[in-house]
């Protein structure tokens, strides 16, 4: 059954609340950078996880190269209409960097983007800024959180959480889980 609009707002709002954890069987993934680890979650059973490794990409539409970092794409099995990418940008040491380097990759995940909210917040202990809004993806609507988490080290963690109207609640539960599991390397 489709949510309306305050149930999805709602549902994002319960996304960004970032719940204490449940116990589950969750496997521990650690995003690390030159064998150094910058943080870890737990993921969720039944998640696919993809890697890509750092590299040069060329924007299609100017040419111009670009180094792009790891990013680790996430995906429930049982929902594709829920995506949640991490990485942490090389070069990218404040939230003044994360937003620059969100308006440069935002128009990749979502576009026609608006947001709708910025909220400050404490992860793991860590200082942490919220974006939400709304935009569209493969010719869908679709909500958006980005998360952005500052690391030791002049480093940061973002997280970008895509969702599509009438998710079901425990995927939403599952990134509260995952979310709630974050912890900064040492």
């Amino acid at each position: 059954m489709p949510h309306s609009r305050l149930s999805l707002k709602s549902a994002l709002a319960t996304a960004a609340l970032l719940l204490a954890p449940v116990a589950q069987a969750d496997t521990p993934l650690t995003y690390t950078d030159n064998g150094k680890a910058l943080f870890s979650l737990s993921v969720p059973d039944f998640w696919t996880v993809h890697v890509g490794g750092p590299r040069d990409l060329a924007d299609p539409e100017t040419g111009e190269s670009r180094f792009v970092s790891r990013v680790i794409g996430l995906q429930p099995q049982t929902d594709p209409r829920l995506w949640v990418g991490l990485v942490s940008p090389f070069g990218v040491r404040d939230f003044a960097g994360v937003q620059k380097y969100l308006s440069e990759i935002g128009p990749f995940l979502v576009k026609d983007a608006v947001v709708e909210d910025l909220t400050r917040k404490t992860i793991a202990g860590r200082d942490a800024r919220t974006l939400t809004g709304k935009g569209r993806r493969d010719g869908k609507t679709v909500h958006f959180t980005a998360v952005a988490i500052d690391l030791p080290a002049n480093r940061m963690a973002v997280a970008v959480v895509v969702m599509e109207a009438g998710l079901d609640q425990a995927s939403l539960a599952d990134v509260n889980r995952m979310f709630a599991s974050f912890r900064a390397g040492r």
